[in-house]
């Protein structure tokens, strides 16, 4: 209040509220009565030091202020309690803090965690609606609804479908992203405090990059993505003659690690790794039909296939 007062600017602590509730007042199930606002706005003039005659006095001064000031903590304030008095009750919450995890949504909905993922929702989930809250990455497979849509809602992109699947990544990066995989999908995109553009229409092997910094989109041929995360998303990387360099970016992108190959890159590789598997093993898996060496490079730069043949 006393910050607000002084003439300093508000706006940065709002957007610190949004970013922490990442929720839309609108979108709220709860709203506060007249005696717990009344309660809010008393309490706010105790802590200021405010008294009815001193109000009086200085209202003449600040009471633009004032006003502006006591909305925006109210609205903060409000925020506050209806979050923490609706996940307190009335949420469900799912976090992959050891590794990936598979869940099963009341609707049917089956939904994959990548490690540090975590989804919130009503306990009342797909009764009359679907919609929850994502952090992280997380591959979903949408049960039909046709009276209820899903809405997944996340810090960036706001994504609703009937029934599809496709994975979303909306972690911190500079780059967060939707891929489809089968069916429809509308996203609104926003850098946490707009929206970017007009809500966008993806289908299958369609992807949409939002840029964090510029608020810009990108809508791209996701036909490998597509691919990828539908085989990441079953826990098996399964290959039926696909080249060797294809499995070893999969697997690049799966363990984060570089990984090269001099002969056998463009072999044709028939097989299955399990993502769960050491890498080492996967490596000599894949590099043993083709009697090639896996060898480990110094100071964590990755592996190399070296030697071996197609024939």
């Amino acid at each position: 209040m006393k910050t607000y007062l002084d003439g300093e600017d508000l706006s940065e602590l709002q957007a610190v509220a949004a970013e922490d509730f990442q929720l839309e007042l609108s979108e709220m199930r709860a709203t506060l009565d007249k005696k717990l606002s009344a309660a809010m706005l008393a309490n706010i003039h105790r802590r200021a030091g405010i008294t009815d005659s001193s109000f009086r006095g200085t209202f003449r001064l600040y009471a633009k202020r004032i006003a502006a000031a006591a909305v925006a903590l109210l609205v903060i304030g409000a925020a506050s309690y209806m979050l923490l008095r609706y996940n307190g009750n009335n949420m469900v919450s799912v976090a992959a803090d050891e590794g990936r995890t598979a869940i099963t949504l009341p609707d049917g909905s089956q939904v994959v965690l990548e490690k540090g993922a975590s989804i919130s929702y009503p306990k009342g989930f797909g009764t009359k609606s679907r919609e929850l809250t994502l952090k992280g990455e997380a591959y979903f497979n949408v049960t039909h609804a046709a009276k209820a849509a899903f809405t997944i809602s996340s810090k960036y992109l706001k994504t609703t479908v009937l029934g599809t699947s496709f994975n979303m990544d909306v972690r911190d990066n500079k780059e967060v992203k939707v891929v489809v995989i089968s069916g429809k999908v509308q996203v609104d995109a926003h850098n946490g405090q707009s929206p970017s553009t007009q809500p966008v229409v993806l289908t299958a092997n369609r992807e949409l990059v939002l840029n964090t910094a510029t608020n810009e989109i990108q809508l791209i041929d996701g036909t490998d993505d597509a691919r990828f995360f539908a085989l990441k998303s079953t826990g098996v990387l399964a290959y039926k003659g696909e080249s060797v360099v294809t499995v070893l970016r999969d697997l690049e992108r799966i363990y984060n690690v570089p990984i090269h190959a001099r002969n056998i890159s463009k072999c044709s590789y028939y097989g299955d790794f399990t993502i769960k598997d050491d890498l080492l093993k996967q490596l000599k898996l894949l590099a043993g039909p083709f009697n090639a060496d896996v060898v480990e490079l110094e100071n964590g730069k990755g592996f190399m296939i070296t030697g071996g043949s197609c024939g």
